[in-house]
């Protein structure tokens, strides 16, 4: 009877062994296995049926039958996995020597990508990243972080040996032409698409005077001889807002084509340039074509380039592609190239000196001669030229603008931060020493918070882990986290291009040195795998992160600037655009002409237009649908007094033609090919205040966009 109790005891204790190594094969190598397929079946069952399915994935409110119906997708994929398996373990075994175990985890492996399928599927709700951005950018993560361990758990790619000389230095041929292929193509797509984008937007009336039309105006006075000039602002010089010479030296390309979709295609070509940039970049660390392939078009993907593209035309937007090139070139040791580049880079606005001096401090850190020694300069240089814009080239010495007749603060950008508007910055600084606590709690707003992780997803937070060159972000950080205007923090404006470029030309050095750190060591992580596995984990995350986020893919989310953008013209649209451009062929060339918001960057190349009441006009091109409070009623006395006559008229938007510039003809008789016309009486020389009303009743006290 003791036997038996023995032997029933060692049966049990064989028995549980084998179960627990059932169990561990299966939790090891199985669960990916047979959990992929089972939720990405479940998933794609959601997917495939009608619109309204999609949303039951965020209710849940199904009946048995569905339930049964998802459920039963699963089922049949996991049954085709359990026939599967066997089939290809017994085929392994035979010709590779595979055990069981080798098998199923070399299989775990490539099917790990179908467990992002669930989360895939969900990201195609329609609107979830309006609802939920901060879901939306969950499930982002949770992609790009599968398809990092996927990368990482496939085998290493094949490397052919070739011992022909001769063929290796073909295929390394190939190889370069693949990659300049793939990059031109990455760079005229980006800039056919949003080309394409941005004048579709224009032609949908989706554009403003300001800021189109007002750099629709600097480049046009620009081209005939006023450097940055324009009618629209202050002193009619736009060094009362910003200094941004590098429109005057791309001004001669406006003489071929003198249109607003001119400087609109350039930006969109220009901006779409940097993935050049960003790839040598990540070459030169990385030592991958592939990884930098990835990293820029990670670029090309991002939210924050796309919102900052098709917000109409600013030169801010022009910063990045100097900047990444500025970069390129200090980090490649081109000392005189980076020389030339960052006199480009600084004559794009009078705030990037502010920029490119956190880049000199680091570069004072590095252990070599010449770098610290560039690295000093470049502090030198640009404090030098930012106090002589500021104090010779702009109408404010402030750094944020001192306002006054002839200038624009920007101080209310800050107001939370600077509560003595008197003091301009030197409050800033104050608030910052006096109350830290204060700024922190502002700078990490739940909206900012939100700002940042839409900005570093897309990049894995990897510039935060490029040691000292984390510190280039310093400026861009504190300049969008401590305003108080919704703009500045957010992706659809012109303002990410403070840390863009910075961001960009930190990842490769982030993800070298994380792959190389002591929690990869720790881990046993191979440095080269996981550069390879954070290079894709990046470009999944750009790509989903675009998706909900950016301008490619329609989406709830998405805005160039205040409002989404018009990508296809309705019938109407289109019919109101053609009767715009007929109507402007009823404007002599010479004559002046004020404007409205909407109708400013239809007509701002030409020599006098204004907004409508800074000066007497020949011509008054307005959207009557704008005109609000006592601009209204003096310019619907006008109308009835007969001051303003109707040219053409099309809805609420109508050509007018102001009669005291016009002398009346007698009247002449009918059917006289001889009839004298209405002629333009000559400009008296400025407005008057009581008819013309006053700019603010458009512009308001201050910039709203610049």
């Amino acid at each position: 009877m003791e036997a038996k109790g023995r032997r029933a005891l060692r049966w049990l204790d064989a028995t549980l062994t084998a179960l627990a190594r059932i169990g561990t094969a299966v939790l090891s190598y199985l669960s990916v296995v047979l959990l992929g397929p089972l939720l990405a079946a479940s998933a794609y069952w959601f997917w495939k049926g009608p619109e309204q399915r999609l949303k039951l994935l965020d209710t849940n409110k199904l009946t048995g039958a569905e339930q049964a119906a998802a459920s039963k997708a699963g089922f049949v994929a996991l049954g085709i996995v359990l026939i599967t398996v066997p089939a290809l373990h017994f085929a392994w075994t035979r010709r590779k020597g595979f055990g069981f175990a080798a098998a199923a985890q070399r299989l775990g492996h490539y099917l790990t990508p179908l467990l992002a399928v669930p989360f895939v599927v969900a990201l195609m709700q329609k609107g979830v990243e309006k609802e939920s951005p901060k879901l939306t950018l969950f499930f982002c993560a949770i992609i790009a972080g599968i398809v990092g361990v996927a990368t990482y758990r496939i085998a290493t790619f094949a490397r052919f040996q070739i011992e022909d000389t001769r063929r290796r230095r073909i295929l390394n041929i190939a190889s370069i032409v693949a990659t300049w292929g793939a990059l031109l193509a990455m760079w005229g797509g980006y800039s056919y698409l949003f080309t394409k984008l941005a004048i579709t937007n224009h032609h949908g009336f989706g554009t403003r005077t300001i800021d189109l039309g007002l750099y629709d105006q600097i480049f046009y006075q620009s081209a005939h001889g006023k450097p940055l000039g324009c009618t629209f602002i202050k002193s009619q010089y736009h060094g009362s807002a910003h200094f941004d010479p590098i429109l005057v030296a791309l001004s001669p390309l406006y003489k071929l084509y003198p249109r607003v979709e001119l400087i609109l295609g350039l930006q969109s070509v220009w901006c779409g340039s940097g993935v050049i940039p960003v790839y040598l970049l990540a070459r030169q660390v990385l030592g991958s074509r592939l990884q930098g392939l990835l990293l820029a078009g990670s670029y090309a993907l991002h939210p924050a380039l796309h919102g900052a593209n098709l917000y109409e035309f600013h030169s801010l937007t022009l910063s990045c592609v100097p900047i990444l090139w500025t970069l390129w070139a200090l980090h490649t040791g081109r000392l005189k190239a980076y020389w030339a580049l960052l006199f480009v880079a600084l004559t794009v606005r009078e705030d990037i000196p502010l920029m490119m001096i956190p880049v000199g401090l680091v570069a004072m850190l590095i252990p070599d001669g010449k770098l610290r020694r560039t690295g000093f300069f470049t502090v030198i240089f640009c404090a030098v030229y930012f106090v002589v814009v500021k104090k010779f080239f702009m109408t404010s010495s402030g750094v944020i603008m001192g306002g006054g007749a002839e200038s624009y603060s920007y101080a209310y950008y800050y107001d939370e931060m600077i509560p003595d508007r008197e003091s301009g910055l030197k409050s800033m600084f104050l608030t910052l020493f006096s109350n830290p606590t204060f700024a922190l709690r502002q700078a990490l707003e739940e909206p900012k918070l939100v700002y940042i992780t839409t900005v570093f997803l897309p990049m894995l937070f990897m510039p935060f882990f490029a040691k000292s060159w984390r510190m280039t972000l310093l400026y861009g950080l504190a300049f969008t986290t401590l305003a108080t205007r919704t703009a500045v923090f957010s992706t659809h404006f012109q303002y990410s291009m403070s840390i863009l470029p910075f961001a960009f030309a930190a990842i490769p050095l982030g993800l070298k040195a994380f792959s190389e750190g002591t929690l990869a060591t720790a881990y046993g992580l191979e440095p080269v795998r996981l550069r390879r596995a954070l290079a894709f984990a990046a470009f999944a995350a750009s790509a989903a992160t675009s998706y909900k986020f950016g301008a490619i893919v329609e989406n709830q989310s998405f805005r160039g600037g205040f409002v989404r953008i018009h990508r296809t013209l309705t019938p109407e649209q289109q019919a109101q655009y053609d009767w715009m451009e007929e109507a402007k062929k009823q404007i002599p060339p010479k004559a002046s002409v004020g404007v409205t918001q909407k109708i400013g960057p239809h007509v701002s190349n030409r020599k006098e237009v204004y907004l409508y009441g800074q000066h007497k006009t020949q011509y008054v091109f307005v959207d009557e649908r704008e005109l609000k409070g006592e601009q209204s009623k003096r310019h619907k006395k006008a109308v009835a007094d007969g001051r303003l006559e109707v040219v053409t008229k099309r809805g609420s938007m109508v050509l007018y033609r102001d009669m005291r510039f016009f002398k009346k003809a007698q009247k002449p008789k009918k059917d006289d090919p001889k009839a004298p016309k209405d002629e333009p009486l000559p400009d008296d020389g400025g407005a008057d205040d009581d008819e013309g009303g006053d700019v603010r009743d458009v512009l308001g006290d201050e910039p709203k966009d610049e």
